[in-house]
């Protein structure tokens, strides 16, 4: 299980040891970790020439999108060894254009850029206003590196930041890469499923013949869908930061979907399963059941609908967790979360939150300072929200005492 590094002292740490944020190099800190010990990493690296933060050392800053690249790739390397063999990386990464005669930025931007010592050339490959291209050129590097790259996901912007531009849309996405090191790995499914589009309609557009009516529409309602690969969430402005955050739903839709609710083992660090009821629909009648019989298109339209509605009425519930390894425990432990590049701390507020493990890194002091205001912050949030049910359970629980007959 994780433990904290072995030479460097955590800056800031929660009463508990749950919440540890670390000042220094990625690099440095992540070496320290024992290998294996993370259940699933969160984080958005700096991105490639757009912001100085006006620390030494800072990733972000390097010469030409390639040198940035194979820095990302080394540090990845170092996460890939602390991160579980089932475990997830969910990885954001933000693109930009070249700027006139190969510059870094556009106008303002590129003068701020050179006085910081931001990078101003973009390679012999790039023209001026080319898109570089980073998020899938450092995809495809971890891919080669050894990474099982599994879904790219678009974080679609409602309101983006508006740019100047009369030749191009203007920009209002960017990716999030979901990386593994293994073929199979955890990934709750159930907990990050959507409401579906059409819930309790019908929907069109099946190709099976025993889930269409006459008229070849789809004759199934759907209340809910696996989780799609567009997520549009807003960013949040936040004051301390100076520059616009994770929104909170963002790394709290990875941390369900890469880490279990009940926890992990003590010994090994396995994620606790989840246990779904998986109960038999009733049967409709024998001719009704017999899909693949005589029966006609109308029964079964009525056998499919009937077992749609079995469903809706009866959705999956998650009745228990079950250790997936053979330790002798009984119980489970929180999962740790790891953000090598922990910025304004939204992963580590959230982890709070939802009662994780968390490890930020960062370079910025300020930051980390941030950070910490935030999580305790969430953590006297989740206090009071523990006192508020405690006390409405036990009014319940009163109430239902003062009913009873006799």
């Amino acid at each position: 299980m994780s433990s904290p590094p072995r030479k460097i002292a955590p800056t800031w740490q929660t009463d508990d040891g749950r919440i540890r944020l670390y000042r220094g190099d990625c690099l440095a800190v992540l070496r320290e970790l024992p290998s294996g010990s993370v259940q699933c990493c969160i984080t958005s690296p700096p991105y490639w020439g757009l912001r100085c933060y006006g620390v030494e050392g800072q990733y972000g800053l390097e010469r030409t999108p390639e040198e940035y690249v194979a820095k990302m790739a080394e540090v990845f390397r170092e996460v890939r060894r602390v991160l579980r063999n089932d475990g997830t990386l969910w990885l954001n990464m933000g693109d930009r254009y070249t700027g006139s005669a190969n510059s870094g930025g556009h106008g303002k931007q590129d003068t701020a850029c050179r006085l910081s010592g931001m990078p101003t050339k973009t390679g012999e490959s790039l023209k001026p206003k080319d898109l570089v291209g980073v998020p899938w050129r450092l995809a495809f590097a971890l891919q080669a590196d050894g990474w099982y790259l599994r879904s790219d996901i678009i974080w679609h912007k409602p309101n983006p930041m508006p740019e100047s531009v009369t030749d191009r849309p203007t920009k209002s996405h960017e990716y999030i890469f979901l990386l593994t090191k293994r073929a199979k790995y955890y990934y709750d499914a159930e907990a990050v499923k959507e409401p579906a589009t059409y819930a309790g309609q019908m929907r069109g557009g099946s190709t099976n013949r025993y889930e269409q009516n006459d008229a070849g529409m789809d004759c199934k309602v759907y209340n809910f869908r696996n989780s799609r690969t567009v997520w549009t969430m807003t960013p949040r402005p936040f004051s301390e930061a100076h520059f616009a955050t994770f929104p909170p739903e963002l790394p709290e839709r990875c941390i369900k979907a890469g880490t279990s609710e009940r926890g992990c083992c003590p010994e090994c660090g396995a994620p606790w399963g989840r246990v779904v009821n998986r109960s038999a629909p009733p049967k409709v009648g024998e001719s009704s059941l017999d899909r693949y019989g005589n029966g006609t298109a109308g029964v079964h339209r009525k056998v499919g609908q009937a077992y749609q509605n079995w469903l809706n009425a009866n959705p999956t519930k998650t009745i228990g967790w079950r250790p997936i390894c053979k330790c002798p425990v009984e119980r489970a432990v929180p999962c740790v979360v790891l953000d090598p590049f922990n910025g304004a701390g939204t992963t580590g507020m959230v982890c709070a939150k939802l009662g994780q493990r968390y490890i930020g890194i960062d370079l910025n002091a300020e930051y980390l300072d941030m950070s910490r205001r935030r999580i305790q912050a969430a953590i006297a949030d989740q206090g009071l929200l523990a006192g508020l049910e405690g006390r409405v359970t036990a009014l319940a629980e009163h109430l239902r005492v003062r009913e009873a007959p006799g």
